[in-house]
């Protein structure tokens, strides 16, 4: 017994007051009709009754004829309005809380088959913009709201990447792929450092997903090989050589 009143307290709110307002419609379902019989023939007819002038006072198909009945109408108009307003405003209050979360970036990710993108800078939301309609999680420490929030189905997680409860939050066991970028506010080397420990902690909680990862100095990438890193982009090299060709074709 104790277990099972456990239990119910930790009904949602809602579901709490769904409870409370059936009990609420069957109690006094029960008393008009005891006290109307000819009025309320059923228990059912009084519980209707009850529900309908608690929401929307009443269509007027029933109507009690005592004076008993009239006074509980009056109990149930002033008790009912305050359990549906109650209902309606924790409803309301759960979705500004729900929306506010995810934000904020508290709010888990729930889907399957998503990119998880990690680090928030100009190549990660180009890249979220070339996946128009993917499920997209965005997780990243340094942001104080959604970088992107319409943008697509893209969720922004904030936490450190290379914390297990960051990567849970993001669904990573159920994920199609991650793309670590590299971190803009330290230098290279404490970059590619902590691309190289997400990359680990990421194989610890799922070592089949592909990783893509970018380095900004060469002396991490057998560091990355090491650590289960898919594929790697040396960022520097990569645009060096793009410079190096432009200017040889100018030259």
């Amino acid at each position: 017994m104790k277990m099972s009143w456990a239990r119910l307290w930790r009904l949602p709110k809602w579901l709490y007051l769904i409870l409370l307002i059936s009990l609420f419609v069957s109690i006094f379902g029960i008393f008009i009709h005891l006290i109307e019989p000819v009025t309320f023939t059923t228990f059912w007819e009084g519980a209707w009754w009850v529900l309908i002038t608690i929401s929307t006072v009443g269509y007027g198909d029933y109507a009690p004829a005592t004076a008993a009945g009239r006074w509980m109408t009056v109990l149930i108009i002033l008790l009912g309005a305050g359990l549906i307003s109650s209902y309606f405003f924790t409803i309301a209050s759960s979705a500004f809380v729900r929306q506010k979360a995810i934000e904020d970036g508290t709010h888990s990710y729930s889907g399957r088959n998503h990119i998880i993108f990690i680090g928030w800078n100009a190549r990660t939301s180009w890249l979220i913009e070339q996946y128009p309609g993917k499920p997209v999680v965005l997780i990243d420490d340094s942001l104080e709201k959604h970088p992107m929030p319409k943008v697509g189905p893209c969720q922004f997680i904030k936490g450190k990447p290379y914390y297990f409860e960051t990567l849970k939050k993001a669904s990573l066991s159920t994920g199609a792929s991650v793309i670590i970028t590299a971190n803009q506010h330290v230098d290279e080397e404490s970059a590619d450092a902590q691309t190289v420990l997400t990359l680990l902690t990421i194989r610890r909680l799922h070592p089949t997903i592909p990783c893509v990862v970018e380095l900004l100095t060469h002396e991490h990438v057998d560091s990355a090989k090491k650590a289960g890193a898919t594929t790697i982009v040396e960022s520097h090299a990569t645009v060096g050589r793009a410079l190096t060709d432009s200017l040889s074709q100018l030259t």
